[in-house]
């Protein structure tokens, strides 16, 4: 199990939409952002989470503030070690 923090200034995001066999959990600590997963956009306020299967395609495409997220992957994200 891997946590990851990511910080998304007012207007910024992921414009692609990726994917990863690992399973994910996304928490608002701060802001507002737009997640979209598995083709379907939700709005996530601080407070809110969501979870995000494996192999699903998924990406905070818009910050509306300035915005920080919690990302838990499980198994640990390698990729990111390197």
């Amino acid at each position: 199990m891997m946590l990851v923090e990511g910080k998304f200034e007012k207007g910024s995001g992921m414009p692609n939409c990726h994917t990863h066999e690992h399973e994910q959990i996304t928490y608002v600590t701060k802001g507002s952002v737009e997640f979209v997963c598995d083709g379907e956009t939700k709005i996530l306020n601080e407070g809110d989470s969501i979870y995000v299967a494996p192999n699903l395609e998924h990406t905070v495409s818009k910050a509306f503030e300035d915005s920080i997220v919690l990302d838990i992957f499980a198994p640990q994200r390698e990729d990111f070690l390197k």
